[in-house]
């Protein structure tokens, strides 16, 4: 049986990297895939296409996630065209990494508006939805840099960390109808991180937490996927750790 059939998912982010992974295990899961993208409408595009091609349902939304208008907007499209959102996955996420002492406020608000602010705005005007429709799972995508500190990381560190309060409230507020929950992500096996990372900081990385590999989007999404499904109904409020243990030690 497909886990999610007849069920629409919202991804923000979703153009490439996790967020694209998360919309092609969505899909092959049978629900309806709405993708938001800021900039890359082409990458959007192809990976609506390939769920498309493959009988499903996808839809490419245009927004930054920081701005209130076009939240709603967005928001408003995807209950037109797919009558609800049963789930939201805040993918999206921004990293400019600075020393402290040379940190730019305006990289310091960038980030903390699509760390922070864009999953606030898109959660908001979701979860109005689902509270109405008494049903709702919303995963927020998380770091362990909110609470392994590293230099030149504080705005995304202490967005993070604001993140995983932010779904703490919303759990809070939001239940007894919506579930809320966020994954903790250290390293993941991708080209982003092998171009932002030396490939000694690579393995350093790898070799730091218990399991010795890094995770895959891959592996990451069927953790998204299971969060949002039947299987984790009665957990809500929490930050877990997809780490290979690295919080733990």
């Amino acid at each position: 049986m497909e886990l999610f059939a007849g069920q629409s998912v919202l991804i923000t982010g979703a153009s490439g990297g996790l967020g694209k992974q998360l919309a092609l295990d969505f899909a092959t899961q049978g629900a309806k895939v709405a993708l938001n993208y800021a900039s890359s409408k082409e990458k959007a595009d192809k990976t609506a296409a390939r769920i498309v091609a493959a009988g499903g349902e996808a839809l490419t939304c245009c927004a930054d996630i920081a701005r209130s208008d076009d939240v709603h907007s967005m928001v408003n499209q995807v209950v037109e065209v797919f009558g609800g959102i049963d789930i939201l996955v805040n993918n999206a996420g921004l990293s400019i990494d600075t020393p402290f002492l040379e940190m730019r406020e305006r990289d310091w608000d960038r980030v903390v508006d699509v760390n922070l602010k864009g999953p606030f705005l898109v959660s908001q005007a979701v979860g109005r939805h689902m509270v109405a429709a008494k049903r709702g799972r919303i995963v927020n995508i998380s770091a362990t840099s909110a609470v392994v500190a590293r230099s030149g990381n504080a705005n995304y560190a202490a967005s993070k960390a604001g993140l995983n309060m932010l779904t703490q409230s919303m759990a809070l507020e939001l239940g007894p109808y919506v579930n809320v929950n966020a994954v903790a992500l250290g390293f993941v096996d991708s080209e982003l991180v092998r171009e932002l990372f030396t490939p000694e900081e690579v393995a350093q990385a790898a070799n730091s937490v218990p399991l010795k590999r890094l995770t895959t989007y891959e592996e990451t999404s069927a953790f998204v996927l299971m969060l949002a499904s039947n299987a984790a109904g009665f957990v809500t409020g929490q930050t877990i750790p997809f780490d290979g243990g690295r919080v733990m030690r």
